[in-house]
Formats: structure tokens, C-alpha cells, sequence
């Protein structure tokens, strides 16, 4: 699998060309996952997507495969990343199809290179929350920095990420995996995705940078507050809110039957 060095840091992706061989003017897709995840993510998508469409899943600055360097972790510096490896790899314009964090740091690249981003697909973004939560996630930034940032870390997933419609096997695979990054890495991403420069975690900064995307968006959300926020920030024809109220945060990984039909539909009807 290939790697790309941007700023000095070197970045995994994972390419997988077409099944049915490569034609002019199909879409081609690129994966971006969430906070404390990595391209394995989308393991439900890859296979489905890969059968019409070139598919690349990238693991971001920190997370997975990889560099970790000590500071670069804004929002901005995601997506200057993504960029770069969009003019890299020849991919532009592509559809973004992201996760949580990831919709974030896919809405900071669509509105600062327009000409990179074709479409967006985001899966229960973390963005434009109650700002009202402002204080309880400060105190978690300084809790993730703590002596006992592993069980927070953990806590933080099942109390919030997971729900009793959960998969057993998907809780013990995120409870383990959060453990792969160690906790200084946890602690950085997650202090910064919430309160660094770029950060969209809250509705009064994210509103403005989500009305400048110029983009179609597919957006599938769990909690209605922000799907109303979505729906006002919409600019273009072709774009769709899906609701999935009761599901757990990892949506594509507990419903990919569901998810799977409904964004290669999308994506069939997307205008070129």
C-alpha cells in the first residue's frame, strides 16, 4: 500500500481501482475517517464502493499507519493533508466520504479548495453541536490528559458512541482499538478537534463554514438538533439529509446494508 509525504509527515492511503476498470468521467472516491479511527473503518464500504468507483481510504495525520508528529493537528492541518494528497494522486474533483471528525476536516477542504471537492457523503457529523456542551468538553479535553485517560477514552465510546442496538462485536473492536493510540495522541486530537482555530464542533463557528460549501451533500445524522443545522446550511440541488435516530455513532459499521444503498444511489445520480 502507498504512502505520501506532505509537511513531513507521512500519510497511508489504501487505493483500490475499479473492479470493472477505470472510465472517463466516473466518480472517484476518497475516505476519510473519524477521530481516534483509521481506513480499516470503512471496511463495509470498500468492497460495495470499489465495484463502480476508484476508492481510496486514507488514515490521517496521527491515526493508523500514519506519522504522528508532535503538533499539526487543527482541523486546517487535516485538510491542507487531504489536499495535497487529492493533487497527488490525481483524484480531483472527488466525492469525500467521511465519518464524525473526519465530515469536519471534509467541510474545511471542500470550502478552501472548491475545485478539489466534487460531493460530500457525511456520516453523523460532529459538527455544529450545543454550545451548551462547551464546559463538559473541556473538562474532558483535561480528563483525556490525566492519569486515567485510557478507561476515559473508553468511556467516552461507550456512553456516548455506542447505544443498546450495538453490535457486540463492534463495541469490543472500538474498545480496543481506541487503545492503539496512545494517549498523548488521543488527548492533541481530540483538544484540538474541539477548540483548535478550525474547529466546527459547535453551531455558531460551524454554521458559516458549512454555508460555504459550494458542493452536493449527502448527510446522514442521528441527532435531529444537527440535522436541522444541516438543512439550513445547504447551497445545492442534489443534496439529502438522511435520519437515523436510534443508531449509534458508527452508523456505516452498525447499518452498512442501509448506509451502502442509499449512498450508492446517491452517488449514481450525482451530476458530473
Amino acid at each position: 500500500m502507498p504512502y505520501f509525504e506532505h509537511s513531513g509527515v507521512r500519510l497511508f492511503y489504501a487505493d483500490y481501482p475499479p473492479a470493472t476498470g477505470p472510465r472517463p468521467g466516473r466518480l472517484t472516491l476518497l475516505l476519510v475517517h473519524g477521530l481516534w479511527g483509521a481506513a480499516e473503518g470503512w471496511i463495509h464500504q470498500i468492497p460495495a464502493l470499489r465495484t463502480r468507483y476508484r476508492t481510496m481510504a486514507v488514515d490521517l495525520r496521527g491515526h493508523g499507519r500514519s506519522g504522528a508528529p508532535p503538533a499539526g493537528y487543527d482541523l486546517g492541518d487535516h485538510a491542507e493533508d487531504l489536499a495535497a494528497l487529492i493533487r497527488h494522486a490525481e483524484l480531483a474533483p472527488v466525492v469525500v466520504l467521511a465519518h464524525s471528525m473526519g465530515c469536519s476536516v471534509s467541510t474545511v477542504l471542500a470550502a478552501r479548495h472548491p475545485t478539489l471537492v466534487h460531493a460530500l457523503a457525511l456520516i453523523d457529523p460532529d459538527y455544529a453541536g450545543d454550545p451548551g456542551e462547551r464546559e463538559w468538553m473541556s473538562r474532558l479535553a483535561d480528563d483525556l490528559e490525566g492519569p486515567d485517560a485510557d478507561r476515559i477514552a473508553q468511556d467516552l465510546i461507550s456512553d456516548r458512541f455506542h447505544t443498546p442496538a450495538t453490535p457486540e462485536h463492534l463495541r469490543t473492536w472500538h474498545l480496543l482499538d481506541v487503545l492503539a493510540r496512545p494517549a498523548w495522541l488521543r488527548a492533541r486530537t481530540f483538544r484540538h478537534s474541539a477548540f483548535g482555530p478550525s474547529s466546527l464542533r459547535f453551531r455558531p463557528e460551524a454554521e458559516p463554514m458549512l454555508r460555504r460549501r459550494r458542493q452536493p451533500v449527502l448527510a446522514f445524522h442521528r441527532h435531529p438538533a444537527r440535522a436541522e443545522v444541516e438543512r439550513s446550511c445547504l447551497t445545492r440541488g442534489h443534496s439529502r439529509i438522511v435520519r437515523l435516530p436510534h443508531a449509534g455513532h458508527y452508523l456505516h459499521q452498525e447499518r452498512p446494508d442501509e448506509i451502502n444503498r442509499t449512498l450508492m444511489q446517491w452517488l449514481a445520480a450525482l451530476p458530473r
